[in-house]
């Protein structure tokens, strides 16, 4: 025990003769703590890339809307009461022409981005969670980051790129 202390009878009294302490000690904390640490730095990037997700996320079902209000409207001709009430005959290919734009090609560019960093980040935290053994022995990081994340995500990519470019 350190000299001047005495141990704790829990009812607030720690030091030797001391009054009861008045409230709760809280810790200060700069609102950037995060940036104080390379680890912390990199886990704050990865959480925030669920932002740009949740984002595009939106834009997505936004898409699905069109689509589906363009194919509501299929058998709409401009000047009609469907076009006076529902806008254009042809909201997808508005809705794909604005995508097209300088603007959104940078968020789509940024959300791809941040996909790709949070499958890499989360690849890279898999085998810490929920590690591989076989028999008795584990199966080490690397290996098990190909076979649970890297090796199913390019199967799919190059499945999806063959059925895409045949």
């Amino acid at each position: 025990m350190q000299r001047g202390l005495v141990a704790s009878s829990g009812k607030g009294r720690g030091y030797e003769g001391g009054a009861p302490m008045s409230g709760q000690y809280h810790r200060p904390h700069r609102w950037a703590w995060w940036t104080e640490r390379p680890g912390y730095m990199r886990f704050m990037i990865r959480e925030l890339t669920s932002v740009f997700m949740a984002g595009y996320l939106v834009v997505f079902v936004l898409t699905l809307a069109k689509v589906g209000a363009g194919e509501a409207l299929a058998g709409a001709t401009p000047g009609t009461i469907e076009d006076v009430l529902f806008g254009s005959p042809h909201p997808f290919a508005e809705w794909i022409a604005e995508m097209r734009s300088p603007g959104w090609m940078a968020a789509h560019a940024v959300a791809l981005a941040a996909a790709v960093w949070h499958a890499v980040t989360f690849f890279g935290a898999v085998p810490q969670a929920m590690p591989i053994f076989l028999g008795e022995k584990r199966l080490p990081a690397p290996v098990a980051m190909i076979v649970m994340g890297y090796g199913p995500w390019l199967t799919v990519t190059a499945v999806i790129l063959w059925w895409v470019l045949r």
